[in-house]
């Protein structure tokens, strides 16, 4: 580099340093020789314009590329949730025992996770503090993908063929390694969501991206994994769906985080992280409206096989058309909700997923007298279908939320710690999922079949609706203003920055 050069990058990261910031980034190039605006110059537009949250500033591949990583690990989640249990309980030896009784697979799975919930805030703070080459999340990904995948596969590798101690250790120390690796790929891959988004358009994008990934990656978990079962067996299913798995993990990484992000390594310990967090008044609104959202959806996704054979009367296989129908709506309505979000804003489009679960949710009491003589196949796919709208926004909206929240942190202590806000939600996420699963077998326990599913429908709606309630109070406009003054102030530092740059070059 010319004296010239060292001097240029010298003047601005002292200014960026004066004013608390990182050094402002270089010229957005993609692998792709896509060239355009510094993070810093597509801000200025953004907060001149007033329909800013409508238009991205990330090139298509990036987004695409962004939303691949959720396909693959969803896609490993997913068959491990759907396969394990029957590898280890289900499944008989030779000798005719199983690998392991109920309890003790519940035992161990539950010491999992533990261990993964208390990852989530380590891990995040690691990563916000996170100072490299590749920039703060990229070398999360990179470091875990592998391990990750090798993991998965060893877990369905117990060691002894046989009911033994040993196959309980095994699983207990793998479940360990699995669900850290797990955290300390996904955490900071949610995080980047935010460092990557300029915009409430990218964020939108990003989130929809991601979105529609993840139904990508759940569909082949639990369809395609069951054809190749029965073609090849459950090892061969997990090998092969791994690899699998391993590209889509893989494609994140050819984002260069550093050029299209604008963030500095935070230096804020964990508890003091975690306590700067929940004072963010926006983000505790939005995380507990988002986790009334998931308390519902979790008490209705677990029984959906219990709707078809007790509620309805059918067979297993008509789980299948349910879930069909709650997905492929689901898909067919996200190009809507990438729209209308970025017309109306976040805010609306939570509340209106959160009242439409909230209408629809108590039709599940209804599912044995099916009204208007519908067959009950048909009013339990009609019910599933008019759920897939609002699940089309509950899928892409909450991760922009927590994205557009976590960026006012720069403003309130000069840090970015977007890891630290997806940390706290995953580990409340986790929690919620626990008490959600206590509440839906309590339903059960206490008034039994089928009036203890039948309630699980409107006690869904009841704690949405609360949820609703409790997002009517999220301070969008306080939120949006915040974020377009702190682009302002980073566009003025920029233009110092660039002035600067001039004279000296000028001088030379």
């Amino acid at each position: 580099m010319s004296c010239a050069g060292h001097r240029v990058t010298a003047t601005v990261r002292e200014l960026a340093s004066v004013a608390g910031m990182g050094v402002a980034p270089r010229e957005r190039t993609g692998l792709d020789g896509w060239k355009g605006p510094t993070v810093t110059d597509a801000r200025a537009g953004a907060a001149g314009s007033a329909s800013s949250r409508e238009r991205g500033l990330l090139p298509r591949w990036v987004v695409a590329a962004y939303g691949a990583g959720a396909a693959g690990w969803v896609l490993v989640d997913r068959v491990v949730l759907t396969w394990l249990y029957f590898v280890y309980v289900t499944t008989p030896t030779p000798t005719g025992e199983r690998l392991m009784l109920p309890l003790t697979f519940s035992a161990v799975m539950l010491g999992g996770r533990v261990i993964d919930a208390v990852a989530d805030p380590v891990i995040a703070r690691l990563s916000d503090n996170h100072r490299g080459r590749r920039g703060r999340r990229l070398p999360f990904l990179i470091v875990s993908a592998v391990p990750y995948v090798v993991v998965y596969i060893a877990l369905f590798l117990p060691p002894v063929a046989q009911r033994s101690p040993v196959n309980a250790l095994y699983l207990g120390v793998l479940l360990a390694l699995y669900f850290t690796l797990f955290t300390t790929y996904v955490g900071p891959y949610l995080a980047l969501l935010a460092d990557l988004s300029a915009t409430t358009a990218d964020r939108v994008d990003l989130s929809t991206s991601k979105a529609v990934a993840t139904l990508l990656g759940a569909g082949v978990a639990l369809i395609v994994s069951g054809l190749l079962v029965e073609a090849l067996g459950v090892v061969t299913m997990v090998w092969v769906l791994g690899a699998v798995a391993l590209l889509l993990l893989l494609v994140p990484l050819t984002i260069p985080e550093r050029r299209f992000a604008a963030a500095v390594p935070a230096t804020m310990p964990l508890l003091p992280a975690i306590r700067a967090t929940l004072a963010n008044r926006p983000f505790v609104i939005a995380l507990l409206g988002a986790n009334a959202l998931w308390f519902g959806f979790n008490i209705v996704s677990l029984n959906v096989p219990l709707y078809a054979t007790s509620l309805l009367g059918l067979t297993e296989g008509a789980v299948a058309a349910l879930m069909g129908a709650l997905f492929g709506v689901c898909l067919l309505v996200f190009p809507v909700v990438n729209r209308l979000s970025k017309r109306v804003g976040l805010k609306r489009m939570m509340i209106a997923s959160l009242v439409g679960f909230a209408l629809v949710f108590p039709l599940i009491a209804a599912f044995p007298d099916p009204p208007l003589g519908l067959s009950p196949l048909a009013f339990g796919v009609l019910v599933m279908a008019l759920a897939g709208i609002p699940l089309a926004g509950f899928f892409v909206v909450p991760d922009a939320i927590i994205a557009a929240v976590a960026a006012l942190e720069q403003q309130r202590t000069g840090q970015r710690r977007e890891g630290m806000y997806f940390g706290v939600n995953g580990l409340a996420l986790k929690l919620n999922l626990g008490v959600s699963t206590v509440v839906s077998g309590a339903l059960l326990q206490v008034w039994g079949d089928p009036l203890g599913l039948q309630l699980t429908g409107p006690v869904a709606a009841v704690a949405i609706a609360i949820g609703a309630l409790v997002f009517l109070r999220y301070p969008e406009a306080e939120v949006e203003a915040a974020r377009a003054a702190l682009d302002r102030s980073e566009v003025g530092r920029s233009e110092v920055g660039r002035s600067e740059v001039g004279r000296s070059g000028h001088d030379d």
